[in-house]
């Protein structure tokens, strides 16, 4: 199984305004998983522009093992329930 765990993005923007509007997509797109960001006024030979940066944080390697274990025990479960359910519609159906 493969997983991501996190990731960080660096944007380019022209202006303070679509670096703000930047972030603010990030916050309503992933908003219990951006954990990070920042902008930073920089300048080269060309002119100044802005760097966002966001770190967004998907899971960790644990929660990620005990979701494993809650699905493979709600699996074994599921798996009863249906083995149960065929055996007393066979039966029903025997009986008449």
């Amino acid at each position: 199984m493969r997983k991501q765990l996190n990731t960080k993005e660096q944007w380019f923007a022209s202006s303070e305004e679509e670096a703000n509007k930047i972030v603010d997509e990030a916050k309503s797109e992933f908003p219990d998983e951006l954990v990070g960001h920042s902008i930073n006024l920089k300048s080269n030979k060309a002119g100044e522009y802005y760097l966002v940066k966001l770190e967004i944080k998907f899971n960790t390697p644990a929660g990620i093992m005990e979701s494993e274990l809650i699905n493979d025990s709600e699996d074994e479960i599921d798996e009863d329930w249906t083995e149960e359910t065929e055996t007393d519609e066979n039966e029903s159906e025997d009986e008449e």
